[in-house]
């Protein structure tokens, strides 16, 4: 399809889906003089970067920590473009806690040119030895030197840093912190291939690229208010609680939204942006014989995220944030929201929290209070006054060995629709960044279907 200036008012665009992906789509699309709803089928925008109310504080708080890094750029330019950069600050360093509790710290050289900011960084983290210091220092390099050769490699991250000999403290204290919160994954799980693009574009990209990127704000302040006032205000349309049931299809194209409640909402092209394994489902048959990739995307394995909210009678550490190495426990984070005079919030992450399903909440709970204990003196003499846990069984999608095959691209055989989310082929794994990437590449497809390049 392709439409002139005089056709810009009846250039209808759905939205399908409230998260990242849709959100950024949204925002890209709404600088061009088109009709835009989008359609949420939850309460709340944000997708699975969002927050749930606590009844207690009467605060937001965000499901799961999220946490970008400076590589992320196209997150950068999102919140950049909708005013919402104060919602999120770097931190140049990252805090690990030994088993001993010790505390090491790994600030990079940024007056240095990559890659030698991160070998100074490395030779002052003295939770390594000094040989795993090098050791770790030339896989770096290598890994990343190899992502193009592992691209369709059936190895594991494990199995390709046994054959570059790491050693087990390295790989325990290191890689496994690294990389498990990274990718969402074991190393025993996850592709090689993933691992040499963490090392390539979140180590090694940048002087910066591996700073932390942390909220300040909740999540759904952010995505679920800020922004979705910001779109507001430039004429897209937001709908909330309005869950799609189907997207219909007739002679190739996508013709209209079917709505749970029996609405029909017809449009000109539509972005399918909801999870991986919903996607499919809400496709009618005439549409799904013709987008098989969208099948395959739906076999994507997932992989669970258990954060453990806990609220202490005292501060238990000074830190935002910890890798806590050697324990269960795998990130402590304390953001500047959750608390109050009388009561200290922060929350425990662990991905991959494969092996916690059907755990007690109260056991996981005194368990991870205890490594706390062990990690910061301060935790041995607090009170617990109450806590949470929240398992999201598909936080991300695991990039497993072969899985970057089953990544659809956003522009598909259906000229009308198109597909975002961070299960799509941006390159990246499950994160806030592929998310946003996805969201940019589908507004720029329906823009080149129409011809468009820039604002009239």
């Amino acid at each position: 399809m392709t439409a002139g200036p005089t056709d810009y008012d009846r250039v209808r665009v759905a939205i399908v889906g409230g998260g990242l992906a849709g959100l950024t789509a949204a925002t890209a699309l709404c600088r061009f003089p088109l009709r835009i709803e989008l359609f949420e089928a939850r309460r709340r925008l944000g997708g699975r970067a969002t927050s749930f109310d606590d009844p207690c504080s009467g605060q937001m708080i965000d499901h799961g920590q999220h946490v970008a890094l400076g590589a992320c750029v196209a997150l950068a330019d999102l919140l950049h473009r909708a005013g919402l950069a104060d919602g999120f600050q770097r931190s140049p360093c990252v805090n690990f806690v030994g088993a001993d509790g010790r505390h090491h710290i790994l600030r990079a050289l940024s007056w240095l040119p990559a890659p030698w900011h991160l070998l100074g960084g490395l030779m002052r983290l003295k939770l390594l030895s000094l040989r795993d210091r090098w050791d770790i220092a030339r896989t770096v390099w290598r890994w990343a030197r190899a992502c193009e050769e592992l691209l369709c490699s059936d190895e594991t991250a494990a199995a390709w840093l046994a054959r570059q000999r790491q050693s087990p403290q390295a790989i325990a204290r290191f890689w496994a912190p690294l990389l498990t919160s990274a990718l969402g994954e074991l190393l025993d799980r996850v592709s090689a291939h993933a691992g040499a693009f963490v090392c390539r574009h979140g180590l090694l990209a940048s002087p910066r690229a591996h700073e932390l990127f942390i909220p300040t704000r909740p999540l759904a302040e952010l995505f679920d208010l800020r922004l979705a006032q910001w779109l507001n205000k430039q004429g897209v349309i937001i709908g909330r609680g309005r869950r799609i049931a189907m997207i219909e299809g007739r002679d190739g194209r996508a013709t209209e939204l079917r709505g749970a409640d029996g609405t029909r909402h017809p449009f000109d092209f539509v972005v399918l942006a909801v999870p991986w394994w919903q996607a499919w489902r809400v496709l009618a048959p005439p549409l799904r014989a013709m987008l098989p990739e969208v099948e395959g995307a739906s076999r994507l394995p997932a992989a669970p995220i258990t954060a453990i909210h806990l609220w202490f009678d005292r501060q238990i550490t000074p830190l935002a944030h910890a890798a806590l190495v050697g324990r269960t426990s795998q990130w402590l984070f304390r953001p500047p929201f959750g608390s109050r005079p009388d009561e200290h919030y922060c929350q425990v992450v662990i991905s991959a929290s494969h092996g916690l399903r059907g755990a007690a909440h109260a056991g996981l709970t005194e368990h991870v209070c205890q490594e706390l204990r062990t990690a910061f003196a301060a935790a041995q003499t607090a009170r617990l006054l109450r806590s949470r846990v929240v398992t999201e069984p598909n936080a991300v999608f695991a990039l497993r060995p072969g899985a970057g095959r089953l990544r659809p691209l956003h522009p598909t055989a259906v000229p009308n629709l198109v597909l975002a989310g961070d299960w799509t082929a941006t390159g990246w794994p499950s994160t806030m960044e592929s998310a946003v990437r996805s969201g940019f590449a589908a507004a720029k497809a329906i823009l080149d279907r129409l011809g468009w390049h820039r604002p009239p």
